[in-house]
């Protein structure tokens, strides 16, 4: 019983792990990858808009 509990705790990490690397690096990459120039300049845009009306010490 306690070696089946072991080989579970074992593949249910490499999974999460698994999933987690996925999410990470394919699923960022690609959600990149989508967006418009268009998209990416308003936000570049709209970061320089907060930076400029951030009040100054």
């Amino acid at each position: 019983m306690n070696r089946i509990f072991r080989v579970f705790r074992a593949f249910r990490r490499l999974m999460w792990a698994l999933i987690v690397a996925f999410m990470v690096g394919v699923h960022n990459f690609y959600k990149q990858e989508m967006d418009s120039p268009d998209s990416i300049v308003n936000s570049i845009e709209i970061d320089k808009e907060e930076e400029d009306s951030a009040p100054k010490d």
